[in-house]
């Protein structure tokens, strides 16, 4: 399937692990969208990119925090 492969670059380039029924969803409405509105397609790759940035962001404060973490202890 296709969500295998995303993932796995995913983990692999950017070090984020998405739980796989999330990428599935955003997927499907992602291209629900493009389907139904060809128009709206460089708004729904924008958007792909912020939301992914953001959960690059997120993981990579996630795990500093952890390494802060363990590291005192």
């Amino acid at each position: 399937m296709a969500e295998k492969p995303v993932e796995e670059l995913l983990r692999k380039y950017l070090g984020l692990s998405m739980p796989r029924i999330a990428l599935g969803v955003l997927m499907l409405i992602f291209g629900i969208l493009i389907l139904v509105f060809p128009a709206v397609l460089w708004i729904l790759v924008g958007l792909y990119l912020i939301i992914s940035g953001v959960l690059v962001i997120v993981d990579e404060y996630t795990r500093s925090q952890k390494a802060k973490g363990t590291s005192s202890s």
